[in-house]
């Protein structure tokens, strides 16, 4: 294995790319090539790409090689749920308000940042891991909500403001309902949009 200093940019470049959908769904993802277009050399790529199978942003087969994995909306409805109900146990867990959340950069990144703080809540590193995980595997899909839904910047707003405004969390609670409900009604559009660019 390489050391920390070479694969950590390497794994966060590969990372970041399959996040911006650089790769359609199902590309063969060949460590060479990826070396070259980082500038590095093979090693620190196939670590990432291990690692990146064991966050399952990537998948492998042998004597296939690593692939950019696919989604059904099953698979999608189902990391909607899990998200929505480690939030749900976050808030929960604990009456504790957060400060004001300040997010900046891209929306879906606006996104990541607010259930990761509103993960925080629960003061447990296992829920918050694993809502990172999961901000990571949906980041495709929030960078197309605008295409399915209107006013997705002022529902944001909403959910920042009752994270610290909110005491009982009973609005908060129904706010991050409200959001996973509706993208997972509209999984089959995700999942078509997504397999529209590899016809």
């Amino acid at each position: 294995m390489c050391p920390a200093r070479v694969l950590e940019p390497c794994y966060h470049a590969i990372k970041r790319r399959l996040m911006d959908g650089s790769w359609p769904w199902g590309s063969r993802l060949e460590a060479g090539k990826i070396a070259d277009m980082l500038s590095t050399s093979i090693t620190p790529v196939r670590d990432s790409l291990h690692r990146l199978v064991g966050e399952r942003m990537v998948s492998f087969a042998p004597g296939q090689g690593f692939h950019v994995p696919r989604m059904n909306e099953t698979e999608l409805r189902d990391l909607f749920k899990l998200n929505l109900i480690l939030l749900l146990a976050a808030i929960t867990s604990s009456s504790q308000n957060l400060s004001a959340i300040s997010v900046d950069g891209a929306y879906p990144d606006q996104v990541s940042n607010i259930f990761l703080k509103l993960g925080s809540r629960s003061g447990n590193g296992a829920v918050i891991a694993d809502i990172s995980a999961l901000n990571d595997r949906l980041y495709q899909f929030r960078r197309c909500d605008h295409r399915f839904f209107q006013a997705v910047d002022s529902e944001l707003e909403d959910l920042k403001t009752a994270s610290y405004d909110d005491f009982s969390g009973a609005i908060l609670r129904r706010l991050v309902m409200r959001y996973h409900n509706r993208r997972s009604a509209e999984a089959a559009g995700f999942i078509r949009l997504m397999t529209s660019n590899l016809d």
